[in-house]
């Protein structure tokens, strides 16, 4: 039986994607690579073709645009999540993001190269990815339909809500950008809720 460890989670989770065989576990878990990244290491630079699937075990990671001098937030990425830049990954194209880490970061990296070795020797690989790019295509029309339909307020409610402890760990300014809004509004948002909790005490 394949052995899963605690730091063997992405490959169990990969296999509630799709069937893999024990063999197959034990290959997938050979082709990724544990690296550690410190506070605010680039990944996956702007520009450059993204070389790597990423499988966040601990930390916080951000895929970031920047643009001339400005620097927009479009995603933040928590533990046991995967970060993919995939266009320029199964294009290789120039990435229109770069992947940072937040925080100190456990990653495991599933290189270009390996991944293409993986779908020669596993068959559901290749549904697996799919199927990954899938959730990454409806976490972007979520994030579109939270952006017209929802108030900054309650997005950022609904932020803090599902990450209580984003607050200790990202700055306020990145949160603003990830919100799409300025850090002064997201300062006076903070102050609106502080006021109505304190109000209700």
């Amino acid at each position: 039986m394949f052995n899963i460890k605690s730091d063997n989670t992405h490959v169990l989770r990969m296999s509630k994607i799709a069937s893999l065989t024990e063999k197959e576990k034990r290959l997938l878990a050979r082709l990724h690579t544990r690296k550690q990244y410190k506070k605010k290491s680039v990944i996956d630079q702007q520009g450059s073709i993204s070389k790597a699937v990423y499988y966040l075990n601990n930390g916080i990671l951000s895929m970031e645009y920047q643009h001339g001098s400005k620097v927009f937030v479009r995603d933040f990425i928590f533990r046991n999540s995967p970060a993919l830049v995939y266009p320029s990954f199964y294009l290789e194209e120039p990435s229109r993001y770069s992947i940072k880490a937040i925080t100190d970061c456990d990653v495991w990296e599933l290189t270009k190269e390996n991944f293409e070795i993986g779908k020669k020797k596993i068959p559901n690989l290749g549904i697996i990815a799919f199927k990954i790019t899938n959730l990454f295509h409806q976490n972007i029309e979520r994030r579109f339909e939270s952006m017209i339909t929802k108030s900054a307020e309650d997005r950022y409610l609904e932020l803090v809500e599902n990450h209580p402890k984003i607050i200790q760990s990202i700055s306020l300014k990145m949160i603003a950008s990830y919100l799409g809004i300025t850090d002064v509004a997201l300062s006076r948002i903070r102050s609106r809720l502080s006021k109505r909790v304190a109000k209700n005490y």
